[in-house]
């Protein structure tokens, strides 16, 4: 028995041992690569100790002794084993072998990205002093200050400047580390949190510079506004009292130029001091607000105080605007007050020469003319009267009142107007006073007119009902209702004779009355020709009406006597008399043949035939469809002899 084989179960555990810590190398290799180049960010100590780790398991990286003495060991171990021992055993080694070989490169590339690691960590170790550098500038820049007046803003200022100052001084600096991460990005095997860095690093030293520019604005705007708001108030306050004196000085003008022209000056007036004002108080009151943000607490109610004062004084620009729409709507009613009285001037004249007209007529007038002229020019006075009340209301409202200052101006308006008024008053005086000389012939005259007034329109809607005409009946009962109308119809003509007769009669009473005399005896005729048509119509409708009720009678009658000899005579006999009854159906032939010629005769009265025509056989007729049931009656079979 050889070496091997007397000490093979102490060589085969000697074997088994290395193998065994080949493969907790490799296992503890990969978790130390795990832990490098896992996600999770370190810090640089942390990451030291992962590094110095990993450099240590990575001294004898080739472990060519160890592979070939496991190699060697193994070979002469299994010279004398089965042969599925053999080959598992090696396959087991082989592996292994395999597993070494292919974590050989991941190790080298880790141990690159290791060093790249480090020098990510040790760059973001020098951030921290910067950082703190840069915060501690930042809140510098955004704490609140509170500054109660411009000499504590210009102290403020000078801290700032100094921030300023520092920040500008560190630029280099910041910029070249933010170089130096940039390159180190540059490196494939960067790792992501260094673009964390360099990007935090970026955002906070230009946030930091914004903001301490910021702040600097800040300040520099509040001490300007300190500035302003005390230049802009007393200017608005100056600007204001203009305004309200300019408001003491509109007034009314009772020119009907000047006026107008003051108005427009005022105007612009106006509008140069509200464009001036509410620009200097958007002005002050823009500071305050600047100013609002770094007051303390008990300065803000005292600067808000100052700006609602001045907004206050700012409704005489309202008040102002109001005063000028009363001035223009002043001026305006002036001037309609002025083209009033002018009228009333023009008129004035006009209607003294229509009352010397009438008074001193050129040529002959006749007494119903002097009336009417009369009577239109006393309605004329009455409306320019009314119109002149209008007026003196006006004056009473637009004017100054009782106990108030009247301009020259103002006096001449007043004047004219009672001028207007006293000749209109004895205007109205002289024409009433020519009136009530021919009192009488107005009232006959208004009497006439009062007839002729309710007759006209009469006499018009009847012409257009003669026009018209009369319709045809299709039964008695509408002949009947014709018949009513036709009599209403002429009873109405007769009631309104009597109306013009009235009326004619009033005018006899005047002294003159030729022009009446024609109007009424036109009336008169159109009247009788249209009276003559009403009483034709009634004339012939009445004979219809006649005709028609005693067709009707006679058809009962017939009827009645025919049903009573029917139900007397014996079953299977008759008692009518052939004779008698053949007698009244030829009777009855007549009256239903007379009945429709009256009928006929009505189309000459109808809308085609309305005018007048030659007098009617008996009466007017309606025309009628009615036909006599007795000529449905048959004669009776003659008896048979008992």
């Amino acid at each position: 028995m050889t070496f091997w084989q007397e000490n093979y179960s102490f060589i085969k555990e000697v074997y088994d041992t290395r193998y065994t810590k080949m493969v907790e190398w490799m296992d503890n290799v990969e978790m130390a690569i795990q832990k490098v180049c896992a996600s999770k960010v370190y810090t640089s100590a942390e990451f030291k100790r992962e590094k110095d780790n990993f450099q240590s398991l990575c001294k004898n990286l080739e472990r060519a002794e160890t592979k070939r003495w496991l190699t060697e060991t193994l070979e002469t171990l299994m010279k004398e084993r089965a042969a599925d021992e053999q080959k598992a055993e090696s396959s087991k080694l082989k592996s292994v072998m395999e597993r070494h070989k292919a974590l050989i490169p991941k190790i080298q590339e880790t141990l690159v990205k290791t060093e790249c690691y480090w020098k990510c960590y040790s760059y973001g170790d020098d951030l921290i002093p910067i950082f703190e550098f840069i915060d501690d500038l930042r809140n510098r820049s955004v704490k609140e200050v509170f500054s109660a007046n411009n000499e504590q803003t210009e102290e403020h200022i000078e801290k700032q400047d100094k921030v300023l100052n520092q920040l500008e001084n560190k630029r280099k600096m910041v910029m070249d580390f933010i170089s130096k991460g940039e390159k180190l990005m540059e490196d494939p095997n960067c790792p992501k949190f260094l673009e964390g860095h360099v990007k935090k690093l970026k955002e906070a030293w230009e946030d930091t510079n914004e903001k301490a520019q910021t702040r600097k604005k800040a300040l520099v705007d509040n001490l300007n506004s300190w500035e302003t708001f005390e230049e802009k108030k007393i200017d608005c306050h100056k600007q204001l009292d203009g305004a309200d004196a300019e408001y003491e000085a509109i007034k009314k003008i009772f020119d009907l130029k000047s006026g107008p022209a003051d108005y427009n000056m005022r105007m612009r007036t106006a509008s140069m001091f509200r464009s001036n004002i509410e620009e200097i108080y958007r002005t002050c009151s823009g500071a305050n607000d600047i100013l609002q943000v770094m007051l303390p607490e008990e300065k803000k109610p005292e600067m808000n105080d100052q700006i609602a004062e001045i907004k206050a004084r700012m409704d005489i620009l309202n008040k102002t605007d109001e005063r000028l729409i009363f001035i223009d709507d002043f001026n305006k009613r002036l001037n309609v007050f002025d083209v009033g009285v002018k009228d009333m001037e023009n008129w004035l004249g006009e209607g003294r020469k229509r009352l010397d007209m009438i008074k001193n007529p050129p040529e002959e007038m006749s007494p119903e003319d002097r009336v009417t002229k009369s009577m239109e020019l006393q309605e004329d006075l009455n409306k320019k009267s009314e119109f002149t009340k209008k007026l003196e209301i006006e004056k009473e409202e637009i004017f100054p009142k009782q106990g108030e200052k009247v301009s020259s101006d103002a006096k001449k308006f007043i004047e004219r107007l009672k001028k207007v008024r006293t000749t209109l008053d004895a205007l109205d005086e002289e024409v009433s006073g020519e009136c009530a000389k021919f009192s009488e012939d107005v009232k006959f005259w208004a009497e006439f007119q009062t007839g002729i007034k309710v007759f006209e329109p009469w006499m018009k809607n009847a012409e257009i009902r003669k026009v018209s005409g009369l319709q045809k009946p299709v039964s008695l009962v509408e002949a009947c209702e014709i018949l009513g109308d036709s009599k209403n119809l002429q009873d109405e003509a007769e009631a309104k004779l009597k109306v013009l007769e009235e009326a004619a009669t009033a005018a006899q009473k005047m002294t003159s009355h030729n022009e009446a005399d024609i109007k009424v005896e036109g009336f008169k005729k159109r009247w009788t020709v249209v009276h003559e048509c009403f009483k034709e119509w009634v004339a012939r409708m009445t004979t219809l009406v006649e005709c028609w009720n005693k067709l009707d009678g006679n058809v009962g009658e017939l009827s009645s006597w025919v049903a009573t000899k029917d139900s007397t005579a014996p079953e299977g006999s008759s008692e009518i008399s052939i004779e008698k009854l053949e007698t009244q159906l030829n009777t009855l032939k007549t009256m239903f043949a007379e009945k429709q010629k009256l009928v006929s005769d009505l189309d000459a009265y109808g809308p085609a035939g309305s005018s007048p025509s030659p007098p009617a056989p008996e009466a007017p007729a309606v025309p009628s469809s009615e036909e006599p049931p007795a000529a449905e009656a048959e004669p009776a079979p003659e008896s048979t002899p008992a």
